[in-house]
């Protein structure tokens, strides 16, 4: 324990309690760069050393003594900066030290065989500031036991052999301080009016006017830590060396003082020995974070420049949330892995797309060196632009386009402007990290029973090969949330989820992760059947019963029509959104001898989202603009909706039950012929309502109506099999 120091003098700093200094800061605050002296000395106090407890008036006198490793620069208005130099001989006699301790299984060299000039780091003597005199106090004379204890270890520790030096040594702090002491026989006269201590202490050791606080052993915080099981010794080691950093490892120390009492005594081991654990699962390490070092909340740590805040505004929907938008892209970017660029600069897609529908439009954000800057990063150009080019002047009125969601995007009316609409895919990667969606979707359809699981114009040289995959686990995972189905360890470090598939073997098929401790709650270690593997053993020892499959099917009506009960359809819904779903022949027949024959074109032969979403607008209200023609319109739907209901009464397999996963709800798809009663054009959305009646608000599209039907079973209508749909 450091002797209280009276006199005023500023602490004596040695090359040693520089070395010290200069690792300190170095591995705080970087080499080369400057820093404003609140950080720096932040950083001190983190380990207990401030300029008034080494005897210093302030800060500049402390860094004025210590010019050799610091550099300090004054600013107008009282502003002080420091530079950490770089210096390699230094940074070599630390590498030397740190290799030193790992040597000869911890045991301390001999001071007369170590080479001339070598230093090792040994911390400042910090000085005990003594608390205001009272007359109780000068009475009383400062009792002897808190120093009595140290000195009967350090005597105890002068008897012991060679052989048993680095057991007692590392066992207790204070014989810690007698190793440094041995090591350092330039610093004798110093050690002696205060003691050195290792590299381990992090705080300065206050004397009270009382009996000595009880210092648990590692042993003991072990046990505190880990109350249910005992550790491996391996994974002792780990948690000694994240305690007490600067400790040299031991196997299995002994405890040297009597502990306070612990819930289960046990007898005094062998020395070195320890006893043999259970045969435990072993767990695997920490996932690797490759955006660690990267903001983690945009709105916090990101600012945007009021050129790009501007440009922002101006481009994307009036109703966007621009800092919400911002904020969860750049969390998807992360879990998703479509960030990139380096750690200085990173760049990564919206949610919108560029003027013609080809790419994303991308955001770049570049660190900041300024010192003395709130936040570390800037977001400082938008597809290349910094704000003050021409980027983005074609976008319309409504905005830059959206870029498509899940199947679930059809099977409800558009919603209206200002509401969000939500998107379980964006939901799934900010609950957990996939590394990418490729990888993570490879991994699935390799594991389960093959299928058939692309959209038309998707496939290998694609951007995409699981559309109908990244669907299904999107709403997999979402019905499960919903359903509090989500299974999680009693330590809160694992969870898992049935995916509802099975392998070729007939195995359920289980996601498991792992707890991450972000803003992303949950890292996808992998999917695995119960048992086996590594992945199927750790679901198996950790979670007291398996994850149960989700349900979606409550009662008859989610997949029977009721017999008798009104179809109440929203035509200008299915011909406001939906009219591009509906079969060319049937669109052409309506629309012969009007002027929206070239939208027609324009709306089912491609074009850019702008092109598209006018030319819908203008079918509408060619079609809604004429009474006659609106009436033969719907009538023509009508035929196509009741013949799918007699159809349906037959047999209830031909209804298809989906699952709208962006509004939690089961919906039947009724197919609809509205051309050839022999070909089925596309599906017939039915929602049952309270008042027992149908609405039909929306039509979908057979490859989206098959990936919604998908999520509730693998059994399928004759009208909406794989082959079908999917051609």
């Amino acid at each position: 324990m450091a002797k209280k120091i009276v006199d005023d003098l500023p602490v004596s700093l040695t090359e040693a309690n520089k070395l010290y200094l200069y690792r300190l800061l170095r591995d705080a605050i970087g080499c080369g760069r400057q820093e404003f002296m609140p950080r720096v000395l932040e950083a001190l106090e983190q380990a207990g050393i401030t300029p008034e407890n080494l005897g210093y008036a302030d800060a500049p006198a402390l860094f004025a003594k210590l010019d050799d490793i610091c550099q300090l620069t004054a600013f107008k208005g009282g502003r002080y900066y420091v530079t950490v130099r770089q210096l390699p001989a230094w940074d070599a006699m630390l590498e030397a030290a740190e290799k030193s301790k790992g040597q000869a299984g911890g045991k301390p060299g001999k001071p007369w065989k170590r080479k001339k000039g070598q230093i090792k780091p040994v911390r400042p003597k910090v000085r005990v500031i003594e608390p205001e005199p009272e007359v109780a106090s000068e009475a009383e004379p400062e009792p002897a036991a808190a120093v009595e204890p140290e000195a009967a270890v350090e005597a105890e520790q002068a008897e012991q052999p060679a052989s048993s030096a680095t057991t007692a040594a590392e066992a207790t702090e204070p014989a810690a301080a007698a190793v440094e002491k041995a090591e350092q026989p330039a610093a004798a006269d110093e050690s002696d009016a205060n003691e050195p201590q290792t590299e381990a202490t992090v705080e300065p050791v206050v004397e009270a006017a009382g009996p000595k606080p009880h210092i648990p052993s590692i042993l003991e915080q072990i046990a505190a830590q880990t109350p249910a099981t005992e550790p491996e010794p391996a994974a002792e080691a780990q948690v000694q060396s994240a305690a007490e950093p600067a400790a040299v490892p031991v196997p299995a120390p002994e405890p040297v003082s009597a502990p306070a009492p612990t819930p289960a005594p046990t007898p005094a081991p062998e020395p070195v020995s320890a006893p043999t654990p259970e045969p435990a699962m072993p767990q695997p390490a920490a996932p690797a974070r490759p955006h660690n070092d990267l903001p983690h909340s945009f709105v916090d740590e990101v600012s945007v420049k009021p050129a790009l805040l501007g440009l922002l505004t101006r481009i994307l929907p009036i109703d966007a949330d621009l800092m919400t938008v911002l904020d969860e892209d750049w969390r998807v970017a992360r879990a998703t892995g479509t960030a990139t660029g380096s750690r200085n600069l990173v760049t990564f897609p919206l949610r919108y797309l560029v003027e013609d529908g080809s790419a994303p439009v991308t955001v770049t954000m570049r660190r900041q060196t300024r010192a003395g800057e709130a936040r570390h990063w800037q977001l400082t150009l938008v597809d290349g632009d910094d704000g003050t080019g021409n980027a983005h002047e074609a976008a319309g009125l409504e905005g830059l386009p959206q870029a498509t969601g899940g199947c679930w995007a059809q099977l409800a009316p558009k919603p209206a402007a200002g509401i969000a609409s939500p998107d379980p895919i964006r939901d799934l990667a900010q609950f957990m990290e996939i590394g990418t969606w490729e990888l993570c979707l490879g991994t699935l359809a390799t594991a389960a029973t093959p299928e058939r699981w692309n959209y038309p114009g998707e496939g290998v040289g694609r951007a995409s090969r699981y559309g109908v995959l990244r669907d299904y686990l999107a709403a997999t995972l979402a019905r499960v949330r919903a359903t509090d189905a989500l299974a999680v360890s009693a330590d809160g470090t694992l969870a898992a989820f049935d995916t509802g598939l099975a392998t070729a073997m007939d195995e359920e098929l289980y996601a498991v992760m792992s707890a991450t401790g972000t803003d992303i709650p949950w890292h996808l270690d992998g999917f695995a059947t119960a048992g086996a593997g590594e992945l199927g053993a750790r679901l198996v020892a950790q979670l007291p019963e398996l994850p149960v499959r989700a349900s979606y099917l409550r009662s008859i009506d989610d997949v029977c029509v009721r017999e008798g009960a009104l179809v109440i359809p929203d035509y200008r819904s299915i011909l406001a959104d939906g009219a591009d779903r509906l079969p060319r022949g049937f669109l052409t027949e309506q629309l012969t001898g009007t002027h929206a024959e070239e939208a027609l074109e324009a709306l089912l032969g491609g074009g850019t989202p702008a092109e598209h979403a006018s030319a819908l607008r203008t079918l509408s209200r060619t079609i809604s603009g004429e009474p006659g023609r609106y009436r033969k319109t719907c009538r023509a739907i009508d035929d196509a909706i009741d013949l799918a209901r007699r159809r349906s009464c037959r047999s209830y397999r031909y209804v298809a039950p989906a699952y709208d996963a962006a509004r939690d709800r089961v919906v039947m798809l009724l197919p609809l012929a509205i051309v050839d009663d022999a070909q089925v054009d596309c599906a017939l959305a039915l929602e049952l309502m309270p008042s027992g009646a149908y609405q039909a608000a929306s039509v979908v599209s057979l490859p989206y109506a098959y990936a919604a039907a998908r999520a509730v079973s693998a059994e399928m209508p004759t009208w909406l099999t794989a082959e079908k749909a999917l051609a």
